[in-house]
């Protein structure tokens, strides 16, 4: 009889899998369902980390101008997806002419448009088919804020898209999450970041995927 020790390490993997339920037909499966498909998406974090004090104005600090994380959407040719994320971050405020609010509950969240406060930073999702870049963070006007947000939004992403997370910001300086004495920072993302951080940041986490009919 053949001992575990002695089974290559294809025959010992089938077996696991056999063991497991799954059967390697069941494992094919599991790479091409839905949710799959938006592994890129899964635990996506970005933070826009300080790089420096800004002496001009202490609630802020220097900060490099442009973070993005890309990625290729999974799921199958000619297929687009409803993919509904939680979004959870500490954001400054910025301000979207000509965009479309499609939950008002959530009025931050907006597809299109464009930045009419530049020198503020923009955080976005941009898929290229279909083609849109969402923003997360649009308020009627801009102020020496962090937001805090948690909430759930659905966008559009077809198989094979390009999408890319990023924070973009017209100027050198951001509003510092680090900085000791305004009501609005010192905050958390309790289970992500747990202590309080200086800069900005975002996590994504995936609710759920569907092929749309």
């Amino acid at each position: 009889m053949t001992s575990p020790e002695q089974r290559s390490p294809r025959t010992a993997l089938a077996a696991w899998l056999v063991v497991g339920g799954v059967g390697l037909a069941g494992a094919t499966s599991l790479a091409q369902r839905p949710d799959a498909a938006a592994a890129g998406f899964e635990k996506l974090f970005i933070h826009d980390a300080c790089t420096g004090a800004n002496a001009e104005q202490t609630d802020t600090c220097l900060h490099q101008q442009r973070h993005e994380k890309a990625f290729a959407f999974g799921g199958k040719t000619g297929v687009v997806y409803d993919v509904t994320l939680r979004i959870r971050g500490l954001f400054e405020p910025t301000t979207m002419t000509g965009a479309e609010t499609p939950d008002a509950a959530h009025p931050f969240f907006v597809i299109g448009g464009d930045a009419k406060t530049p020198d503020y930073s923009q955080w976005q999702i941009s898929v290229s088919e279909p083609a849109h870049v969402y923003t997360l963070n649009n308020y009627a006007s801009v102020s020496h804020t962090i937001y805090k947000e948690d909430f759930e939004a659905t966008i559009r992403v077809a198989g094979g898209a390009k999408v890319v997370v990023s924070v973009s910001d017209g100027n050198t300086r951001q509003i510092d999450n680090g900085f000791v004495g305004k009501p609005d920072r010192q905050q958390i993302l309790a289970g992500v970041v747990d202590a309080p951080t200086p800069g900005q940041m975002l996590r994504l986490d995936v609710v759920r995927v569907a092929a749309r009919r």
